[in-house]
């Protein structure tokens, strides 16, 4: 389906069906009744995040076909050679050993010797394997293929070290352009208007490389240990903008290579590659370009179909055809200081103790509503809380990769096009907010080269998280792309 298409598509989005009243009902039920003495037990219980991935995981035994002799399950944590500078400098008594968390489902069904094949999965940011949940009873039908499913260093239940901190001595001055809300001093009327902002940055393009290879040279040293020589790349989101840093680094280790709504593509105004980077030049902006972007501030707003028809109508990355980003997405002043200054949500999730699980609350039961039954939800809420409210580390690559405005410092849109070496496919949900545009722009690049072939797939009613909301197709998708 190209851009075009998906852009005729109906105006009303629904990630969920009109008919899924059970599920609202519950996820309505359960944010009524989730009260303080929910969140307090939620936030003291002695459960480890470990328990709370087994909770998870051993509702799925059934599913994963764990009587079938053929197919083998393991949860596994492999100790890695990576470190990080922090950590090389310290004493040799108190050296720190990384460790890979992963869920590995080996299917030998016709397994003949030296022919399996090997997928691996990298979730988002803020994620983990554990909301993969959708999809392993796809991935265990397989034959032949054995998958690991990855936490990231610095997330999950992988170790979380200290992140690097920053080399850039100055700060870089860009100037952007967004849309704000203006309320006019004649007439009252509040209305969207281009505006030019200076934004400065204590950023640079040796930050952007430290803090990928903090990530793609763990999954390197984790490859070794396992010793695989070839695999097909799968990575959501941040997952997937690293899956591309990987792919571009280490080409000869991906067979294939699976992005699912990556972040990180366009360029734009904060684009540090740039030949000539007059930072101080105005952009001018017609009022045909103007990008109404949602609240960024949470994935999705509590009444889903009212605000994702519009976030289709408007979208929130909105590109040229080139992929290139002229209005930047507007955060809010206060939210813009925090990514400047790397505070991380996650730490108000940390920081408000036992009012953390309420924080999330809106987030995880809505996300998690297709799931049916309140114990499963509720599983998962905690599951995820967990996660959050561990030691942050991976966490604090977000603003080193993506200027306050979720735009690329070193755009993929630059890089992958003449590095990559393999097929690839590009999905997105039709109501993704993250941008399908520069996804159709880099399909077209890479195929304009014409060495390898780059596939751009939508994911009927479905939104960023397409492999949740619409698993079905999702995986229909998936696993034909990997069997061909």
């Amino acid at each position: 389906m190209t851009a075009e298409e998906v852009k005729d598509k109906k105006e009303e989005i629904h990630i969920f069906s009109s008919s899924d009243e059970e599920s609202k009902a519950i996820r309505e039920k359960l944010i009524k009744e989730y009260s303080y003495k929910g969140y307090y037990k939620t936030w003291n219980s002695s459960k480890t995040l470990a328990e709370r991935e087994y909770e998870i995981l051993s509702t799925l035994t059934n599913v994963l076909n764990l009587n079938n002799p053929k197919i083998n399950v393991e949860i596994i944590d492999t100790d890695i050679d990576y470190q990080t500078e922090y950590q090389a400098s310290l004493k040799k008594d108190k050296k720190e050993i990384n460790t890979i968390h992963e869920l590995s489902i080996d299917n030998q069904t016709n397994l003949t010797a030296g022919s399996q094949k090997e997928v691996v999965i990298l979730h988002g940011y803020g994620a983990s394997l554990g909301l993969f949940y959708n999809n392993f009873e796809a991935l265990s039908t397989l034959e032949n293929t054995k998958v690991h499913v990855l936490d990231l260093l610095g997330f999950g239940l992988s170790s979380r070290p200290k992140f690097p901190k920053r080399k850039a001595k100055e700060k870089t001055t860009f100037e952007c352009t967004y849309e704000k809300d203006i309320k006019d001093k004649e007439t009252g009327e509040v209305k969207p208007t281009i505006v030019s902002e200076s934004v400065n940055v204590k950023t640079s393009l040796e930050d952007v490389e430290i803090a990928e290879n903090f990530f793609v040279d763990s999954l390197e040293s984790w490859r070794k240990q396992k010793e695989i020589e070839k695999f097909t790349l799968i990575g959501h989101s941040l997952g997937g903008y690293l899956s591309s840093c990987y792919a571009i680094k280490y080409p000869e280790r991906v067979t294939k290579l699976i992005l699912l709504s990556p972040v990180g593509l366009e360029t734009s105004s904060f684009d540090l590659t740039k030949d000539n980077n007059d930072t101080k030049t105005k952009i001018e902006v017609s009022e045909k370009d103007l990008n109404a972007a949602p609240d960024v501030q949470q994935e999705f707003p509590q009444d889903l179909h009212v605000n994702l028809s519009k976030l289709k109508k408007k979208g929130f990355l909105n590109s040229d055809t080139h992929g290139h980003v002229t209005v930047a997405p507007n955060m809010p002043s206060a939210l813009k200081l925090f990514w400047r200054t790397e505070i991380s949500p996650f730490s108000f999730v940390r920081k408000s103790y036992f009012l953390g699980p309420s924080v999330m609350k809106h987030w995880s039961f809505t996300r998690f509503m297709n799931l049916k039954d309140e114990a499963k939800i509720l599983n998962m809420h905690e599951y995820c809380y967990a996660c959050f409210a561990g030691k942050g580390s991976g966490e604090f690559c977000i603003p080193r990769i993506l200027s306050p405005g979720i735009l690329p410092y070193n755009p993929l849109l630059k890089r992958v096009p003449n590095s990559l070496q393999c097929e690839s496919l590009w999905v997105y949900g039709d109501s993704d907010w993250m941008n399908s545009s520069a996804g159709a722009a880099m399909c077209k690049k890479i195929n304009d080269i014409g060495k390898y072939k780059a596939d751009f797939e939508i994911v009927s009613d479905a939104g960023h998280h397409m492999y949740l909301d619409n698993p079905k197709e999702f995986n229909s998708m998936i696993l034909d792309y990997i069997k061909k």
